[in-house]
């Protein structure tokens, strides 16, 4: 096999596997920042139905009680209480499922290893980098993101 038929295939595979990268960070992207979002707004949610009751204490609830037209107070509590418990748990969850997929890290290592293997197809492209050694930098370069499957096969 030539050199000139070798460039082309260590290319193709950098090609495919930026690919790969770039399909792996459009899917997690979108899904880290909802997961963010998610706690966030949830748990900002929580602190307000359960500051609205002690720092207005029972003009609040009756507040609430006449905007949802019930006789008595009690249901009130419970049910500041349990919207804020299910909010606190959601918060939770979609910072526990962030965390446990390692989701910033993750895209960091792809994003990076994305442009880094942009490089590498550039200095190819060019010849300004032996092939021997684009090679190598290749296997470094795609060890870093052992996370992202080869779909795009060369």
């Amino acid at each position: 096999m030539s050199d000139t038929d070798m460039q082309q295939k260590l290319l193709q595979r950098i090609k495919a596997r930026r690919s790969d990268i770039t399909q792996y960070v459009s899917d997690i992207e979108p899904r880290g920042t909802r997961l963010t979002n998610i706690s966030i707004i949830c748990s900002a949610v929580a602190s307000v139905l359960t500051a609205g009751p002690a720092l207005g204490g029972t003009s609040f609830t009756e507040g609430i009680q006449n905007i949802l037209q019930i006789a008595d107070d009690s249901p009130v509590w419970r049910i500041l209480c349990l919207a804020a418990t299910l909010l606190s748990i959601s918060t939770v969850i979609a910072t526990n499922m962030y965390k446990s997929h390692d989701m910033s890290s993750r895209l960091s290592k792809a994003q990076a290893g994305n442009a880094l293997l942009e490089g590498l197809e550039t200095q190819i492209e060019f010849g300004s980098m032996p092939l021997q050694e684009g090679a190598k930098l290749y296997q470094q370069y795609i060890a870093d993101v052992p996370f992202i499957h080869e779909k795009n096969s060369a």
